[in-house]
């Protein structure tokens, strides 16, 4: 069971209960739910009552099943550099939260509306519309690092242990009731009141302590990263300003209650620590400008926003770089390809500009320049993930399916856990006459996407291809046990 690990048989099902709520409720964005910590940054000891509810164990095992369920129910971004982006930043900040109970997992959601959220096990999820929000990467840090705190200090499993004396359904419909919040105030709030009237004002007071509690947290790990501390302050200053005088504020906000006197807390926080606070990637512009571009409703749309009535001198770096992306997509493939050329003649060869145009070569179906151009990308930059994936995807597009199986193949034995990564190898693989690798990896792909049911009938479809090895039919036999004994386990 999920929740083996639980003491009592009491436990058990208040446990299967929660899970099942959770699930239920996950159509919507999710924030954690919070609770009272020890006064230092350590994680609680073996004998805390949390440990009494959820093992660390057992809430990653949670946290897991409930990614599945995100996958099925929230569209997440695929674009592989996007992605690369937020997870690299997040590793940078959780490699300062002395944390290793857990091992972090960052997913980008593609909303417009504003808003980040933890869940149980480390998974922690951005909306593209924060990122938009977001004036510069500490602010975006800010953000992560709150979040990273809430998973630290283990809220979740913490509120559980405070709400022990409340019957399991009020435990189950106060946590599923704070979730659906998340994504509909109203709807959460109501949850929470006709179901346990008594105990909403304690679990709201748990959260609101849990914030100020992740919030302190959040800005030690963002200045010992290398941040400017006060990057998460300003976030919370600018979207009380900016939502003042909306009828419905933006997510975070509902989810995340702000007064004045946390924001000054903040920056008075920020004032006393001590950070070089001059860290940056160097590339959130960039990734902000790739976003505006995904995310318009047209390129002539894109390439209006960063135009906006400027000559390409007048225009920023970032600028010039989402504007070349928008006329490539517009197909005006030689002015885009100008600018790339002149954007790294003058900063450099850096990884998105390389992408970029090795990428626009693919899509004017230059597709010997395209390979060219990956193969001196990757020379400089052999480890990068993006620069792989899209690889992949051009030599599929120019007719070398195995070559693109081969770097799927490369990429997997690192990314095992990349659903794109597998319907990537499976279309490779099809069109290399391959049909039984195409239904392993989409095997693959389904049941993290979180359908086991078409899992499992790629893998017994396995079995009836005709042209499967025996080592292809083993792995699918293999692969058929272990995920069907993982399913009855958590039914």
């Amino acid at each position: 069971m999920l929740l083996s690990e639980i003491n009592t048989t009491s436990h058990h099902r208040n446990g299967f209960l929660l899970k099942r709520l959770l699930i239920t409720m996950l159509a919507g964005t999710m924030a954690a739910a919070a609770v009272p910590a020890p006064a230092d940054n350590r994680l609680p000891t073996i004998g805390d009552p949390a440990n009494s509810v959820m093992t660390p164990t057992a809430e990653a095992q949670l946290g897991s099943d409930l990614m599945r369920e995100v996958r099925q129910k929230m569209r997440l971004v695929s674009d592989p550099e996007l992605v690369a982006y937020v997870e690299d930043l997040g590793r940078r900040l959780t490699s300062h939260a002395d944390t290793p109970e857990f091992h972090y997992h960052f997913f980008l959601v593609n909303s417009n509306q504003i808003n980040a959220f933890a869940m149980p096990g480390g998974y922690v999820g951005v909306n593209t519309g924060l990122i938009l929000a977001a004036e510069n990467e500490s602010e975006l840090a800010g953000v992560l690092s709150h979040e990273i705190a809430h998973v630290a200090q283990r809220h979740m499993a913490r509120q559980m242990a405070q709400a022990q004396q409340v019957n399991a359904r009020t435990i189950a419909l106060v946590l599923a009731g704070l979730l659906l919040g998340s994504q509909n105030p109203q709807a959460g709030s109501a949850a929470v009141m006709s179901s346990v009237a008594g105990a909403q004002q304690q679990q709201l007071a748990y959260s609101r302590q849990h914030e100020r509690e992740a919030d302190r947290i959040g800005m030690q790990i963002l200045a010992s990263s290398g941040f400017d501390p006060h990057g998460m302050g300003d976030f919370f200053k600018e979207l009380m300003r900016a939502s003042r005088y909306q009828d419905h504020p933006p997510p975070f906000l509902s989810t995340h209650p702000m007064t004045q006197e946390r924001v000054a807390d903040a920056e008075e926080r920020a004032d006393q620590l001590h950070s070089s606070g001059d860290f940056s990637t160097g590339l959130f512009a960039l990734m902000r400008a790739k976003l505006r571009v995904l995310q318009a409703g047209s390129p002539e749309e894109a390439i209006k926003h960063f135009r906006n009535g400027h000559s390409l001198d007048q225009m920023s770096e970032a600028d010039r770089f989402g504007y070349a992306l928008a006329l490539r997509k517009a197909g005006d493939y030689k002015q885009a390809r100008r600018i790339l050329s002149s954007l790294m003649k003058s900063q450099g060869e850096n990884p998105p500009y390389l992408l970029a145009q090795a990428e626009l070569e693919h899509a004017a179906g230059r597709y010997d320049e395209a390979v060219k151009a990956f193969d001196n990308a990757l020379s400089l930059y052999p480890d990068s993930y993006p620069l792989r994936f899209s690889y992949a995807e051009t030599l599929l597009d120019a007719g070398k399916p195995k070559a693109a199986v081969e770097q799927a193949d490369k990429l997997l034995h690192a990314e095992a856990q990349r659903p794109a990564l597998y319907r990537l190898k499976a279309n490779a693989a099809d069109k290399a006459g391959d049909v039984a690798e195409a239904k392993l990896a989409m095997a693959h792909y389904y049941r993290l996407e979180g359908d086991i049911n078409s899992a499992m009938s790629q893998l017994r479809q396995v079995s009836q291809t005709a042209d499967a090895s025996d080592i292809q039919r083993s792995r699918a036999k293999a692969l058929e046990r272990e995920w069907k004994k993982e399913f009855n386990d958590k039914s």
